[in-house]
């Protein structure tokens, strides 16, 4: 069983997390608040068990290695989804909602690395799959069910800390470089590859400082992108909680 780019089991599965979001939402939404926090723990869960599965058959595997520091965004995705349920902090949800939603459907979307396997049916390739589809389900429950009504105190949060995510990643890319020759590009923030907005990268060459590396253009870029792009989804946010309260 393989996977093919642009073929009906590709957008089969484009679409397989709003499927099963409504699914969901439309057989809980007249539901007691406990059976939606039960059932919100539920998803949560397995968003964090996912994860954790992936990074348990790498170790296995491959020993310590660079895919089992959970840096990338969609690995922290993983885990702010699940956790944004469980413990129900607005800013966490906003986080997922407004910074790893997007990210995990353009996983989806350019899906490449599935492709680059032999068969699907192996716990890498499941748990790219449905670490995807359950952070977009997460961050769309949460808005949706739960509702919770944002202020600017949680906005700042969540970008204080995404931000503090992105630092880490940046000093990470670089430190493993020089301490175990491994090549991480955390945040897609060393390099363009993986990226849609290569271009800006080739803009500028690097800055070097010893083991330290930085592209400053694309870097900034990639920052303006991300700020615009979170404060748009924050409103959007905040304007779907509101027309579903007044219901």
């Amino acid at each position: 069983m393989t996977f093919t780019l642009w073929s009906f089991g590709h957008f089969l599965y484009m679409l397989s997390p709003f499927i099963i979001f409504l699914v969901i939402y439309f057989l809980v939404r007249d539901k007691s608040q406990k059976v939606k926090d039960i059932i919100g723990y539920v998803l949560g869960g397995i968003s964090i068990f996912i994860l954790v599965i992936r990074n348990v058959d790498i170790f296995v595997r491959s020993g310590w290695d660079l895919e089992v520091i959970p840096l990338q965004v969609c690995h922290i995705g993983s885990l702010v989804a699940g956790f944004c349920l469980i413990f129900k902090r607005k800013w966490l949800i906003l986080t997922a909602f407004c910074f790893n939603l997007i990210p995990a459907f353009l996983a989806m979307v350019f899906a490449d690395s599935l492709a680059n396997y032999d068969t699907l049916l192996k716990i890498r390739p499941q748990t790219y799959i449905w670490g995807h589809i359950f952070i977009i389900v997460c961050a769309l429950y949460a808005i949706t069910v739960f509702r919770p009504k944002f202020s600017k105190i949680d906005l700042y949060k969540s970008l204080i800390f995404v931000g503090a995510m992105a630092v880490v990643a940046i000093v990470c890319n670089s430190l493993f470089r020089k301490l175990f020759s491994w090549e991480p590009n955390y945040f897609y923030l060393f390099n363009y590859k993986g990226t849609p907005l290569k271009f800006l990268y080739e803009v500028f060459s690097p800055s070097i400082y010893g083991w330290f590396e930085i592209n400053w253009f694309y870097v900034l870029s990639l920052l303006a992108v991300f700020i615009g792009v979170f404060i748009a989804t924050y409103f959007l946010a905040k304007f779907i909680v509101k027309k579903l309260s007044t219901k």
